[in-house]
């Protein structure tokens, strides 16, 4: 085992394949650059150099179980390698495991306390985990020890917006793209900041017009890509068509922006939509955006068959897929197929009730006045994000499993009850959700949002969730009795354009302190209400976790 903080002794050999896989990987011939890595530790398999950088490979396509254990052996022991400890934390990430991925960079971090790169992995790790406040402490530490990168600047703006310290957090971001002038990630959040904090569609988009007036080459397509996404959600989608086309035609077809424009033509063009996916497909048969893309246009053309198959052999790749989940309801009740009502059964599996009163409060009603105060204070900012469903609102930019608010935190609390008797009532079953309902749960991330009077939810699921909810805090007076379901949780209405349209099948009608759980695969929606008041609710996701495992959050 090397000394603490020391990088182990390579031999010739090693120092001299190590270069040449790496210069394989800059090329992009990854297959070559991975047999060249498992050659070296084929004839020296202690060589945690090696395995560092095939982990770090293999992460990087998409195997981060294959790197986790190969990295295993390598992290065991009093001192390890920090750098192994780095890459195995980057495929905990990658798998979810975050507790796990934070503790490595942690521990990396202690073993190598002047680097600046380890202060950055922890803060990116603690940030991942919605704890902002820490997250902020080892950006300024990692600053503190000469590291200037772009991405600490990125990571520290996000967890500047997660304390409501926005214009400390606009600086940040503007911060990342100053010293990476075609960053698209930092060019996102600060586009979107912008946008949340002004509601100004022109604001929003100057960084990204910037960063593209002076772009060319590859980089061209990634900042054309984060422009579209901004202009759907600030100017529009006709916007975003006509800007998808434009760069479309000067990339020269990049995969990229031809599926973002084959998914915005859905609902004008599904033709066009399916030939451009089609043209993707013809280059890279395997790619499952490329095949969801697909997907939608058949839905949008009414060929529900072809839909529900390309569906299949989604889920059939990936059982959790929830997007391809509701493409294949979707494509089963266009269809006609019985088999429909075995994914949307909305009397089985869509349940609501109250929430319990947590300790401390004498009253759910009392706790619920509590709680509104609490979140009324969060929403501080004036426009909506972007890439998210809601419009004509806002969203609170943290995650409340961190809040320090009493009322906020005693939430959860309140909700377990109703999550343990939801999961009791669903019952165990073979079908894509029931096969789920095994061990113990766990609160994947939540939110609040304010919608403002004519503001609504547009019809969406949670590609990360299992179960997902609806919990109602504080509630109009226009929320309506009637036919016309105004500010009612609606399901079943696909946001993709289908032939004939579909419409929504089932409303919950929303009641202060009412929690509604229901698969997140499921298209729900929010129909839009009138008066003068807000719309308070708080929603979160659930995936399992098995009961062996140590419960995170």
């Amino acid at each position: 085992m090397p000394p603490q903080n020391a990088s182990p002794t390579l031999s010739p050999f090693a120092v001299q394949e190590l270069e040449r896989a790496r210069g394989l990987t800059r090329l992009g011939r990854t297959a070559e650059a991975e047999q060249a890595y498992r050659g070296i530790l084929s004839r020296e398999p202690g060589c945690a150099h090696a395995a560092a950088a095939l982990a770090r490979l293999l992460t990087a396509t998409g195997r981060a179980t294959e790197a986790e254990a190969l990295l295993r052996p390598f992290v065991q022991g009093a001192v390890p390698w920090p750098e192994a400890l780095s890459a195995r934390a980057a495929a905990l990430k990658l798998l979810g495991r975050r507790e796990e991925s934070l503790a490595d960079y942690r521990r990396a971090a202690e073993l190598n306390p002047k680097s600046g790169v380890a202060a950055h992995n922890v803060a990116s790790g603690l940030g991942d985990a919605g704890r902002d406040r820490e997250a902020a402490v080892e950006c300024e530490r990692a600053f503190a020890l000469g590291l200037d990168a772009p991405e600490t600047w990125l990571v520290y703006g996000r967890a500047l917006q997660g304390q409501r310290r926005y214009d400390e957090a606009e600086r940040a971001l503007a911060s990342a793209v100053a010293k990476r002038p075609g960053y698209a990630e930092a060019l996102r959040d600060l586009g979107q900041l912008i946008w949340m904090r002004r509601g100004d569609a022109a604001a929003a988009l100057a960084p990204v017009d910037a960063a593209l007036a002076g772009a060319g080459g590859p980089l061209l397509p990634v900042l054309a890509a984060v422009k579209i996404r901004l202009l759907n959600h600030v100017e529009g989608p006709q916007a975003a068509r006509d800007f998808a086309e434009q760069a479309l035609a000067a990339s020269g077809g990049d995969p990229r922006l031809t599926l973002e424009a084959a998914q915005l033509l859905l609902e004008t063009d599904p033709g066009r939509s399916r030939d451009l996916a089609g043209s993707v497909l013809a280059r890279a048969p395997q790619d499952a955006s490329a095949q969801r893309v697909m997907a939608h246009a058949h839905l949008a053309l009414g060929d529900g068959p072809a839909a529900a198959a390309i569906s299949e052999r989604l889920l059939a790749r990936d059982p959790t897929d929830q997007e391809a989940a509701a493409a294949l309801a979707t494509a089963w009740r266009l269809s006609g197929d019985g088999r429909y009502r075995s994914l949307w059964d909305y009397a089985a599996l869509v349940r609501a009730q109250s929430i319990d009163t947590p300790r401390g409060w004498t009253s759910l009603a009392a706790y619920l006045a509590d709680l509104q105060a609490a979140l009324e204070d969060l929403h501080a900012l004036a426009a909506h994000p972007i890439e998210q469903s809601l419009r004509g609102g806002t969203q609170t930019p943290q995650n409340l499993l961190h809040a320090e608010h009493p009322a906020i935190a005693a939430f959860f609390e309140a909700v377990e009850g109703p999550i343990r008797a939801y999961r009791a009532a669903i019952g165990e079953g073979d079908d894509i959700f029931r096969r789920r309902n095994f061990g113990d749960h766990r609160v994947l991330g939540a939110w609040s949002v304010r919608l403002r009077p004519n503001g609504f939810h547009v019809d969406h699921i949670h590609p990360q969730g299992w179960i997902s909810s609806a919990c109602y805090i504080g509630l109009p007076a226009a929320i309506g009795e009637g036919e016309d379901h105004a500010g009612w949780l609606r399901f079943g209405a696909p946001p993709i354009p289908t032939a004939p349209p579909l419409g929504a099948e089932h409303y919950v009608r929303p009641e202060p302190g009412l929690l509604a759980l229901f698969p997140s695969y499921m298209w729900h929606g929010t129909v839009p209400f009138g008066g003068e008041e807000p719309r308070l609710t708080i929603a979160f996701d659930i995936v399992p976790q098995p009961a062996a495992a140590p419960t995170m959050t």
